[in-house]
């Protein structure tokens, strides 16, 4: 059985901040919050899943059938540029972190985003914040013009994510990712000599 942990700070704290441990069994916090809502635009935290290290999350966004009059949704947010969904967090220090500027605009706090997933209407896209906010309220910020959403701010329950994390379950101790070396490029495919491929 595994026992809750927290990582002792070294040379590695700051790779092992990155992204969700994969050495650990992460605490689901049992609420989805609605974050922002218009009548043709929904905005949500989804599926909160804690670890000693930091938050997982996803944002869901959700519109009504044809609002966008011909465009589909995941192509309306994953376009290249400044992120046409602004995300922000406010701890209760006073540290700030968005996804407009630069990586490590919060100092020691980072907020990463992850894969996501979309059609027409609907797009889940996941977040990563590290390390785990202190106790206090934690104040998440969204705004996207183009789906005609205002800048809203909900606050959570920092203290309530941080007694989470002390459930979380070690698995088995951490290691470093292994070095790889060069990518070799990939052999050539195997094509029977008698196929039409093989005449070159």
């Amino acid at each position: 059985m595994g026992t809750s942990a927290r990582p002792d700070d070294g040379p590695d704290d700051a790779l092992r901040r990155t992204g969700a441990p994969q050495n650990e069994m992460p605490v689901a916090l049992p609420q989805n919050v609605l974050l922002a809502r218009t009548d043709d635009a929904v905005v949500a935290l989804l599926g909160m899943q804690v670890y000693s290290t930091g938050l997982a999350f996803d944002l869901g966004v959700r519109i009504r059938p044809g609002s966008l009059s011909g465009a589909e949704l995941h192509e309306v947010l994953w376009r290249p540029g400044v992120p046409p969904l602004l995300l922000g967090l406010e701890l209760a220090d006073g540290t700030r972190v968005d996804n407009v500027g630069e990586p490590g605009q919060g100092g020691d706090v980072v907020l990463t985003q992850g894969s996501g997933s979309g059609s027409e209407n609907s797009v889940d896209h996941s977040w990563w914040l590290s390390p785990l906010p202190p106790a206090g309220p934690l104040t998440v910020v969204v705004r996207c013009p183009e789906l005609g959403v205002p800048e809203t701010s909900t606050v959570l329950d920092g203290t309530a994510i941080r007694e989470a994390a002390d459930r979380a379950v070690t698995l088995w101790p951490w290691e470093p990712p292994r070095r790889r070396g060069p990518d070799l490029p990939p052999s050539p495919p195997e094509i029977p000599e008698d196929s039409w491929f093989a005449r070159r």
